[in-house]
């Protein structure tokens, strides 16, 4: 029986999916199974899975989408192991993640969810572009988490028997369920993240929306108030809660003409800005390479971004930018609601399919 099972969701992830199976597949730690859910992908994702000839890659086929939640809820049915591995299928591992982390739930029997507390956001060519940091310990996990998002999903890993305790994924909160699952989880445990880089992100600009954005903040909402409840003593109510996670999908429309337009124009600024204030963050740390790459994605998001074109021209000039680093740290105050959000990225990058009502993680 291997000591881990590695589960991933895949949904038309073709272009990176290859390089996250391969970074799996290339562990340190060898006792492990990795359960691919392909949902009912239209582009190549199951040969490339398939492609793959090694024993512990074991392969569910959905003939039609259900979503990430009842994908990852499949993999954990029919889970072996012990410990529970996350990974996203465009992300990618350390190869020491799984060893790391098995070595720390060994020694730490009192906690039962461990992340990575350090990952860099890459973006399509692997190119680091920003740092991101979460909170190490438990109290400060146990407090965040009640007020925002704080784990970065991909890297978690958690003991199957909490699983088995809480139950999986709740549909219902896609794509916040990610949440509402370990807020229950943490009802019943202590979590850690460890001070290590031990899986990567990449980043995906096509999920930048605002009013996405703010619909995963109500469904977030809705998991913290029922996790309230719980830890007050109180009747958890799911059913009206679901019935209010309906309303918040219904009134999520997709814009069209003009006001699609003009949306997709706020979003592409949103997206500059998110760039811009990675950038300003490596420029105050002096890292002029990374800070000009975040600058330049910022500007192919949106080339009218006119403060990202002064930090292009900064960081190819180090004295100049050493000067004016009082300038971006400002900046860099004003992103960091942006900076927060980003450690949920993966939930937003899929919504509007999940929305809609068409395939999609």
């Amino acid at each position: 029986m291997p000591r881990v099972t590695v589960v991933m969701a895949v949904y038309n992830a073709a272009q990176f999916l290859h390089e996250a199976l391969a970074s799996v597949l290339a562990q340190t730690y060898r006792d492990f199974e990795l359960i691919v859910v392909d949902d009912a992908s239209s582009d190549s994702s199951l040969a490339i899975a398939e492609s793959f000839h090694d024993s512990r890659v074991r392969i569910i086929r959905h003939e039609t989408n259900k979503s990430a939640s009842l994908s990852r809820n499949d993999a954990l049915a029919v889970a072996r192991g012990e410990f529970v591995a996350i990974m996203d299928a465009d992300d990618v591992c350390a190869p020491t993640r799984l060893e790391r982390q098995v070595a720390f739930l060994d020694a730490h029997p009192l906690v039962g969810l461990v992340g990575c507390a350090v990952y860099d956001n890459i973006d399509a060519s692997g190119a680091v572009l920003h740092t991101s940091y979460a909170p190490e310990e438990n109290e400060a996990i146990q407090r965040i988490m009640m007020e925002r998002w704080c784990f970065f999903h991909s890297s978690l890993m958690f003991r199957r028997a909490l699983y088995e305790q809480v139950g999986g994924y709740r549909k219902e909160f896609e794509p916040a369920e990610d949440h509402d699952f370990i807020l229950r989880i943490l009802e019943h445990s202590q979590a850690h993240n460890l001070n290590e880089r031990l899986v990567s992100y990449r980043l995906n600009p096509n999920g930048l929306s605002i009013a996405r954005y703010r619909y995963v903040d109500e469904l977030r909402e809705l998991a913290m108030h029922l996790a309230n409840r719980r830890r007050s003593g109180q009747p958890e109510d799911l059913a009206r809660e679901i019935a209010r996670s309906r309303e918040l999908r219904q009134g999520y429309k997709v814009p069209s003409g003009l006001v699609a337009a003009a949306q997709a124009w706020r979003d592409s600024w949103n997206a500059a800005n998110r760039y811009y204030g990675f950038g300003c963050r490596e420029l105050c740390a002096s890292r002029l390479d990374r800070a000009r790459r975040c600058f330049v994605r910022s500007l192919r998001t949106n080339g009218l971004f006119v403060k990202s074109w002064i930090g292009v021209a900064l960081s190819l000039m180090p004295f100049a930018a050493n000067r004016l680093k009082i300038v971006f740290r400002s900046s860099m105050q004003l992103n960091n609601n942006l900076m927060v959000a980003c450690l949920s990225q993966h939930d937003v990058d899929h919504l509007a399919a999940v929305v809609d009502g068409t395939p999609g993680h």
